[in-house]
């Protein structure tokens, strides 16, 4: 025989004397039970509860006050405002850092200084001006006009001199001799033309460009009652820092 059959006949006979039990009754012995078990919780076990609880919460709040305290350390000690707020050690990888940095760009420039023709060098500038020619020529490309870019407009027409040369270095910010070009020239023609600058015996750095398109009857074609179709070409003005 199981221990458990009596208590299960005793559950069985109580649940059907509840169940023939009219619903107004049921009601009511289930609001004074409902109450009962209020009572006897928060008269009995909320307070021992309530106790245990805030002593709990009391002994977190120390052991959080305590770490707190136990892992306080120093202040950082605030840097010199000439460091920028570095660290010595960070101060000195940055300093570091940034020599490299300006011998490579000194590097750099010392290397596109060498490919620039010699200031002083007419043979070489005039070398470069027939490259500038020859190059655009090759192309569809007319040029109509290369000329230095002297500091005064009135020195235009003059070959170039030293003085003028060095005159026209101080005057512009690239301190390089400076050429103009104007020319007309299809796209392709310019393109090709702009390509075609790396294979010039010295450098011919674009520094300043004008390029406006034209459209009608091309300058060349001299018969105005032609039955021509109206051309279209690029009017170029480019300066070179030679």
């Amino acid at each position: 025989m199981n221990r458990l059959d009596p208590l299960r006949r005793q559950a069985g006979a109580l649940y059907e004397r509840w169940r023939k039990l009219p619903a107004g009754e049921k009601n009511m012995r289930t609001a004074v039970a409902a109450a009962v078990c209020c009572a006897v919780y928060f008269g009995l076990v909320w307070p021992a509860a309530k106790n245990r609880l805030e002593k709990i919460e009391y002994d977190l709040a120390k052991q959080t006050a305590r770490s707190k305290a136990s892992g306080k350390q120093a202040p950082a000690p605030v840097m010199p405002p000439s460091l920028g707020g570095m660290g010595a050690a960070q101060a000195q990888a940055e300093l570091a850092a940034l020599q490299q940095r300006a011998e490579t760009l000194r590097a750099t420039l010392d290397e596109l200084r060498r490919g620039f023709a010699p200031a002083d060098d007419n043979l070489a500038l005039s070398l470069l001006k027939s490259g500038l020619t020859s190059l655009a020529e090759a192309g569809d490309m007319e040029v109509l006009a290369l000329e230095h870019i002297y500091r005064r407009p009135e020195d235009r027409d003059k070959p170039p001199t030293p003085e003028l040369i060095r005159d026209a270095i101080q005057a512009n910010p690239f301190k390089r001799p400076l050429l103009s070009m104007r020319a007309r020239a299809s796209y392709r023609g310019l393109m090709q033309f702009l390509d075609g600058l790396a294979s010039l015996p010295y450098v011919a750095a674009p520094v300043w460009s004008d390029i406006s398109v034209k459209t009608g009857r091309h300058p060349d074609q001299r018969a105005p009652g032609s039955a021509t179709p109206a051309a279209q070409w690029l009017e170029v003005q480019i300066h070179f820092a030679i």
